[in-house]
């Protein structure tokens, strides 16, 4: 697979997870008894597992890794804080844990179209 068709299939599984996140968020909150939904409980390991075998196969493509570059060093890290919010969000509830989900889902976006660790220095000249 080419570089552009595996980007683009990352950045679409990545959008696909960060909305089926906020949509399961609010159908907990509203319809608890949703949580035992065999399709909410499988797609999002589905979505999630597709998602970081392309992010491996991008990082053999571009030959930049985590730990050697530091924007993916940022991104790994914001990923296992996405991850570890993402769970207490989903499985308490948490309003606050989903906020900082989303906004360090943005940030990973960020950090991955500016290819820096702190891409608000590329938005305001810093």
């Amino acid at each position: 697979m080419d570089y552009v068709a595996l980007k683009a299939s990352h950045a679409g599984f990545a959008y696909l997870s960060i909305l089926l996140f906020v949509i399961r968020f609010g159908l907990f909150s509203f319809k608890p008894m949703l949580r035992s939904n065999l399709v909410l409980k499988i797609l999002p390991h589905l979505i999630d597992t597709a998602l970081i075998v392309l992010a491996v196969l991008l990082t053999m493509q571009m030959m930049q890794y985590p730990f050697v570059h530091g924007w993916l060093t940022a991104k790994v890290l914001a990923l296992v804080a996405y991850i570890g919010l993402g769970v207490v969000a989903i499985k308490r509830g948490n309003v606050m844990a989903f906020i900082a989900a989303v906004l360090i889902f943005a940030y990973m976006i960020a950090v991955a179209k500016s290819k820096t660790a702190m891409p608000w220095s590329t938005m305001f000249g810093a």
